[in-house]
């Protein structure tokens, strides 16, 4: 009997919001080995006090750790290894020199330009909105060009393009900039309709002296990895580098969603809920963004519920003093499940809602519960219950928003850390009332990476990879019983929440 050919295997990079994590892979199925570098992020010396940017040598080192760690971990010889694919977080950008190396590079979260956007708002929000659907301007990388002209013209001088995270790493293994589509819309900087760049908008925008760097679709091999890359990386020269796009979008792919009318819910740090359309569906009153999926001829609607593993890590480090922070999720996830619903009277307001993108800002949220206290007590596990729910109800309530848009979606998939909390997949599925598959690893960004690496360097089909990935998904079934029960608890917290708007921080 002929001897079995072994499946050829893949790398993935994400660059996310806190850590940069590599995994080695097939087209479908689990990672088989994976390894992560917490990033460092910090405040520019001098400069404002919103501001954040990290060293590109220092992450490219990080990054470079943690492929070369997760290769060793996974026992595979580099040979079986045919290609690596990057994703990364949306908003973060890459400015570049003449000579194309990074001049400045700060993460999704630097607020550096609040008051250029703001006049890119006034001046050509709608513009903005129309041709990418992204807004409002502080958000988009055009905002911190203009901060970088105004406020630190001896490093604006030197720019000539800019790109996503993504793409820059893509360049530093290939030598080749090009500005994936996906990614491109994410921070304003290429036409949501089309892929291609938003070249019109440098002008207008006051930054005529940036040129963007051409576009490509999702999935696309940039070029091939050059040697002082490859031995950093610890991979063979000439492999196939492949850009897979904005780590969201990357993750509906993981989660094999992609057709017309199904929903993601990448609940990480954040929670994005995208639905997938056939066109470009654009909201009229700029509180959802419309992006493209990294699936051709896809393109994506998004609510987003804002922070929630973040709010969840804060209350557990808050609830569960002394603990790591596995032990916190575990005494917490061992707990709120022996809670009934409703958590004793307790409802939470930690954050996550549906956030109107347009008017990002601070909000009124906490904990309440019945006085006096002594009749009912708010133990730790009452209250990791009550925002629990909370979640679920942030989830449906971006659910319903994107509802609007061609009725109630057909099939619900979520991945993400929170994902992780059995309490919480229940909840959701209880919540709206529906069957939701789950990721159970909590992958879903390398997944899809791993997947359109296999793509591209001929390792079978997409379509393929994402039915398997389809699958491969864990049903969590409602509480059928309890369904009305949480329908009248949703609503419950709507009411309260909107009474909470009105009250000023």
């Amino acid at each position: 009997m002929a001897p079995r050919t072994k499946p050829a295997l893949y790398v993935a990079l994400d660059f996310g919001t806190s850590h940069v994590k590599a995994v080695v892979g097939g087209a479908s199925g689990d990672p088989i080995s994976s390894s992560r570098r917490r990033l460092t992020f910090a405040a520019p010396p001098g400069g404002p006090d919103a501001a954040l940017e990290f060293d590109p040598e220092a992450a490219w080192r990080l990054a470079c750790e943690a492929v070369n760690e997760a290769v060793a971990a996974s026992g595979v010889q580099r040979s079986r290894l045919r290609a690596i694919a990057v994703t990364s977080q949306r908003l973060g950008i890459v400015l570049y020199g003449r000579d194309g190396k990074p001049v400045h590079a700060s993460p999704n979260r630097d607020a550096r330009a609040v008051f250029q956007g703001g006049t890119i708002d006034a001046d050509h929000g709608n513009e903005l909105w129309q041709l990418t659907g992204h807004g409002p301007g502080m958000l988009t990388a055009w905002a911190k060009l203009r901060w970088f002209k105004e406020e630190a013209p001896a490093v604006y001088e030197r720019v000539r393009t800019v790109s996503g995270i993504a793409d820059w790493l893509c360049q530093r293994m290939t030598g080749v900039l090009l500005m994936e589509s996906s990614l491109g819309v994410e921070s304003g900087l290429a036409l949501v309709t089309t892929g291609h760049p938003a070249d019109g908008l440098s002008e207008r925008l006051g930054v005529g002296e940036i040129d963007l760097a051409p576009t490509c679709q999702a999935g696309t091999v940039i070029g091939k990895l050059v040697t002082a890359a490859a031995r950093d990386l610890g991979l063979e020269h000439g492999m196939p580098v492949v850009n897979a796009g904005p780590d969201t979008q990357a993750g509906l792919a993981g989660m094999g969603i992609h057709r017309p009318d199904d929903a993601g819910v990448v609940a990480g740090w954040s929670a994005a809920v995208q639905r997938v359309t056939r066109l470009p569906v654009m909201d009229d009153t700029h509180s959802m963004w419309s992006g493209r999926h990294v699936v051709p001829e896809r393109w994506v609607i998004e609510g987003n519920a804002g922070e929630m593993g973040g709010a969840y890590s804060w209350l557990a480090s808050m609830l569960c003093g002394g603990m790591t922070e596995p032990q916190a999720m575990a005494a917490l996830e061992e707990e709120s499940s022996a809670v009934e619903a409703g958590a004793r009277g307790a409802a939470a307001y930690l954050g996550p809602t549906f956030v109107n993108i347009s008017g990002v800002g601070l909000r009124t949220g906490g904990l309440l519960f019945p006085v006096p206290l002594a009749f009912e007590p708010a133990d730790r596990g009452s209250l990791a219950r009550a925002a629990l729910e909370s979640f679920a109800f942030a989830v449906r309530f971006n659910l319903d928003r994107l509802a609007q848009f061609g009725g109630p979606v057909k099939t619900i998939a979520m991945a993400g850390g929170m994902t992780r909390t059995s309490t919480f997949c229940g909840l959701v599925a209880t919540t709206v009332g529906k069957t939701v598959g789950v990721a159970r690893s909590g992958e879903s960004a390398t997944l899809g990476a791993l997947s359109m690496a296999a793509a591209a360097a001929g390792g079978g089909s997409l379509a393929e990879s994402l039915e398997a990935r389809s699958a491969a998904l864990s049903p969590c079934e409602p509480q059928r019983d309890e369904t009305a029960l949480y329908d009248d608890l949703y609503h419950s917290w709507r009411a309260r929440e909107r009474r909470l708007k009105e009250v000023e921080l």
